[in-house]
């Protein structure tokens, strides 16, 4: 129980930095597989969710998108889309609609976004879906 508590009190903190920070521009986590499926991994340990494949990975700067297939307990196939900001040293999951700027009439990129051009596309626009 003690320690369901502390991964709680765990993700909670990480989620809470996914909204805030700003991110640090001296090194950072590496932008491969590994990594990010690890940050995942973390990130569905509590659910009922697995992951099955890693289907992609997009890297720009200080960034990374991965989008990945998940099975839950009945083993119902989904992909699921996650998108990161490197703050500190760690990976940290955003919020598209914070992150992925104004809405525009045209569907561009907005002034706002702060997702690079290069992932905009595939992170922001794939949300929205």
């Amino acid at each position: 129980m003690k320690a369901k508590v502390m991964v709680l009190c765990a993700s909670v903190l990480v989620l809470t930095a996914c909204q805030s920070g700003e991110p640090e521009s001296t090194g950072g986590p590496a932008c491969d597989q590994t990594m990010i499926e690890g940050t995942i991994d973390m990130f569905l340990h509590e659910s009922n969710l697995h992951i099955t494949s890693f289907d992609s990975l997009t890297c720009a700067p200080g960034w990374a998108y991965a989008q990945v297939t998940v099975t839950d307990n009945q083993d119902a196939q989904m992909q699921e889309n996650y998108l990161f900001q490197v703050v500190g040293q760690n990976w940290v999951l955003k919020s598209p609609e914070i992150v992925c700027g104004s809405p525009t009439t045209d569907g561009t990129r907005s002034a706002d976004a702060l997702v690079p051009s290069e992932l905009w596309d595939s992170a922001c626009l794939t949300q929205a879906d």
